[in-house]
């Protein structure tokens, strides 16, 4: 049984969420925008069931765009939650690719990427969304 597709638009405001489009027949998660939700752990647990449900059933690859131009420290711990749960499904043999699309010049946001691909233990590619370049940060899947 694959999971049902997961739809949440991006919301603007004081607290705004980022865009979720979790796509499990085809193997697609994304998420997009801001995340500075008041409450991140609440936001998010969905998100993380929803991982937990399409790992129990999973697709032969999947592939995690992040689209994210600014979150808020409480939801880092969320995000690597995301990440540590597809890295698990890497290890038995799924085929997990992860890019986060960045803007041009916003090394704090490649820094971060870095960091939580090192503390995940999955790769995360990183690619401009300006242009075509990219490049491969962390740990080889």
């Amino acid at each position: 049984m694959v999971a049902e597709r997961l739809y949440l638009p991006a919301q603007a405001g004081s607290f705004p969420t980022p865009g979720v489009d979790f796509d499990g027949e085809l193997g697609l998660l994304r998420l997009e925008g801001e995340s500075h939700p008041e409450e991140a752990a609440l936001f998010y647990a969905p998100l993380i069931l929803w991982v937990d449900a399409l790992v129990a059933s999973p697709p032969a690859s999947v592939v995690f765009e992040l689209r994210l131009t600014f979150f808020s420290a409480a939801t880092r711990p969320q995000l690597l939650a995301l990440l540590r749960r597809l890295k698990k499904w890497a290890n038995r043999g799924a085929e997990v690719r992860a890019t986060w699309y960045i803007d041009p010049g916003d090394e704090d946001m490649v820094d971060v990427a870095g960091d939580l691909a090192m503390m995940s233990g999955l790769a995360i590619r990183v690619a401009s969304t300006a242009v075509k370049h990219s490049a491969m940060l962390g740990i080889a899947v």
